[in-house]
């Protein structure tokens, strides 16, 4: 089948091979796959100007990672499902953060307390929206546009709880030297509270990052079941002590309601973005 199928002329996309260093090699040859696939190993070349051998290294490399699959029964390649994920991200980044505003304002109304939506970016956590209730003691270093690593803090672990466990491991090991900020925090504490998590449904995090404060979170996932976002309460240690059980449902009622409208057809955005000074 793949031997008579006639493929659309693809375009190059870059000028001299040799000018290019190796990102841009990676960067030419997803965006060819992303324009036009499945492609065989010429085409690609051909598109990108990059020789057959130095096309073929990469295309293993993404291959290994995910980015890019071979398609079954044919010698041609195409995006793979890491490049997919990516993609929906990034087109429903904004729209989480706007679908979201409500069950943010819920929480931390009915919480007194800050509830915060946070999303992964590599090994950190990002967050794009806050609402900060009536309690005079807010968890304020939790600021839009701020990073965390993975872990520091109940969103961001929530955000990893429900990754394999050989990507869990791989990341833990690349964030032990950004730890040593956060000395609880060890890859023990971590295993430790990843384990109670996948038994609760929820992350529970008390004077891990900061001492005195403490938070619940709960995964939202997409359609596909893909963690894209987590939902969280920030508090002080012992107001999230006493009231784990309530905060964890509120978070899951909430999450339920966040899914459902994820889930229903994209509107035009009305959502202000707000840059990270």
């Amino acid at each position: 089948m793949a031997g008579t199928h006639k493929k659309k002329p693809v375009l190059s996309v870059v000028g001299q091979a040799d000018k290019f260093n190796a990102i841009q090699k990676v960067c030419a040859i997803l965006r060819v796959l992303a324009q036009n696939s499945p492609l065989r190993l010429t085409e690609i070349a051909d598109a990108t100007s990059l020789n057959k051998a130095t096309t073929l290294r990469i295309l293993g490399s993404l291959i290994d990672e995910g980015f890019v699959s071979r398609v079954a029964g044919a010698k041609t390649y195409e995006l793979g499902q890491e490049a997919r994920v990516m993609a929906i991200s990034a087109r429903r980044t904004v729209d989480i953060a706007e679908l979201a505003q409500p069950s943010l304002l819920r929480l931390s109304e009915r919480s007194a307390d800050t509830a915060l939506l946070s999303v992964r970016s590599g090994v950190e956590a990002l967050y794009l929206a806050r609402s900060v209730g009536s309690h005079p003691l807010q968890p304020n270093y939790l600021q839009i546009g701020s990073r965390r690593p993975l872990g520091v803090g109940a969103g961001s672990l929530a955000l990893m709880v429900w990754l394999p466990d050989a990507e869990i491991e791989a990341i833990i090991e690349v964030l032990i030297p950004r730890l040593a900020k956060s000395p609880r925090i060890t890859p023990k504490y971590l295993r430790e509270r990843i384990t109670a998590a996948r038994k609760h449904g929820h992350t529970l995090l008390l004077d891990a990052a900061y001492p005195g404060m403490g938070g619940v979170g709960v995964p939202v996932r997409d359609d596909t079941g893909l963690v894209v976002a987590a939902l969280s309460i920030g508090a002080s240690s012992d107001r999230i002590r006493r009231r784990e059980a309530e905060l964890a449902e509120m978070l899951k009622k909430e999450v339920q309601i966040l899914m459902r409208a994820m889930a229903q057809p994209a509107r035009p955005s009305t959502l202000k973005v707000i840059k990270a000074g």
